[in-house]
Parts: structure tokens; C-alpha cells; sequence
């Protein structure tokens, strides 16, 4: 699992924020510290940090919560990204420009991103993301789903099926740990959940995108 920026953008690392617009476990250049307001491994529910969109605060800046991702409690989040610029800046410098351009184009306007812990300590390269971007129409967030899976695709991971979400895309790899990603749009936003886990199963992670599903379709 990679963590990374937003694009697949926003997401795609182990679990990442892979490209700008979603993370996903298996592709995001690099891991950013998170802010959190509880203490210890993690909590039933983190507030978003200062600075958030309030359009990312709302019913539609749903991530997850503790207990849609069996194994794994949130720890905190990453600093929102802001514009395209903001939402690469963890990416290798000779990226930057090209991903940030791709954002801008497909009307990227912020993105937040939680990351989950393990809630019996688990190694330290495991662990989930839960990201959610907003773009100026839904052609931005059907564009970064696409995006999301044609990287991952072309990375040799492989594509499964997520059930009850409409236009979702599953894509993970057998790593070890193994990782996995659901990426879906609702609307202008752009969700993406993950982990790199050997004890987290692509089941349940499609679970959690259902119950995520459900709570922001508004």
C-alpha cells in the first residue's frame, strides 16, 4: 500500500493521495505527519484540522469512521490540499508540474486525507487511508477514478469488483503486505479508501466503501 498525494491522484501509494484528487495505498510518493485531536492509537472519529474547505466539512467530506474497516481506527490527517500545487508537493520534483497540470484540468478544487491505524499496533508498514477530493463537476471526479485505475493497471496490480456503488473501481497488488484501494465519484467529489494490511481483505475494504457510500450520497 501506498500512501501518497491526491491524484491518482490524490491517491495511489501504499495508500494515497495519488495524484492529487485520491490516494491509494499502492501508489502516493511519500507519507505526510497527520494532525489528530485524540490521543493514542486512534479514535471512533477525527476532526478535519484547521484550514479545511467547508465544503469538505459538510456531509459530502464524509471519510471513515472507526468500525467500517475492521483492525483499523483513525489516527488523524494529513494538512488539506488546497490547489493543484498544494495537492503534489509530496510528489519527486520532475512530477510536480505534469500531475498538477492534470489536477488543474480536470478542476480540482481541495482534498482532505485521514489515515487509519492499526488498532492492535500492527508492523510498520501497515496501515489505511480514507481520502475525499472536490472538483468543479462530477466529469472531475469520473476523471480521476479513471485516472486511479489506469496507473494502477499499468503498475501490474489488478482490478476487482465493488458491488452497490455505482461507477466504484477496485484495484490492489500482493505485496507484503498486500494492498487495496476502492475508488469512487459522487457528484463533483472523488472518494478513495485503501489499506496495506496482511490481515485486512479486499471484502472488507469494500464493505467499508459501501457504509462510506451510503453516508455521503446525500
Amino acid at each position: 500500500m501506498k500512501l501518497g498525494p491526491a491524484a491518482v491522484a490524490t491517491a495511489l501509494v501504499a495508500i494515497a493521495f495519488s495524484g492529487c484528487g485520491g490516494s491509494s495505498t499502492s501508489s502516493s510518493p511519500t507519507t505526510t505527519t497527520a494532525t489528530t485531536t485524540s490521543s493514542g492509537t486512534g479514535s471512533a472519529a477525527v476532526t478535519p484540522p484547521p484550514g479545511t474547505p467547508a465544503a469538505l466539512r459538510g456531509v459530502h467530506g464524509g471519510v471513515l469512521l472507526a468500525g467500517d474497516l475492521p483492525g483499523f481506527v483513525p489516527r488523524g490527517y494529513s494538512a488539506p490540499r488546497t490547489s493543484a500545487q498544494s495537492a503534489v508537493a509530496e510528489y519527486p520534483p520532475e512530477r510536480r508540474a505534469s500531475e498538477a497540470a492534470r489536477l488543474k484540468a480536470l478542476g480540482f478544487i481541495a482534498g482532505i486525507e485521514e489515515r487509519l491505524a492499526p488498532t492492535t499496533g500492527g508492523s510498520v508498514n501497515e496501515e489505511a487511508i480514507s481520502l475525499v477530493s472536490q472538483f468543479r463537476s462530477a466529469h472531475g471526479a469520473n476523471g480521476e477514478v479513471a485516472a486511479g485505475i489506469k496507473l494502477a493497471l499499468a503498475r501490474g496490480e489488478s482490478a476487482f469488483a465493488v458491488p452497490g456503488i455505482p461507477g466504484a473501481r477496485g484495484f490492489g497488488s500482493t505485496g507484503s503486505p498486500p494492498d487495496a484501494n476502492v475508488a469512487f465519484p459522487v457528484g463533483a467529489y472523488y472518494y478513495l479508501v485503501g489499506f496495506s494490511s496482511s490481515t485486512a481483505t479486499r471484502a472488507q475494504l469494500i464493505a467499508a466503501a459501501q457504509r462510506l457510500y451510503s453516508r455521503v450520497r446525500g
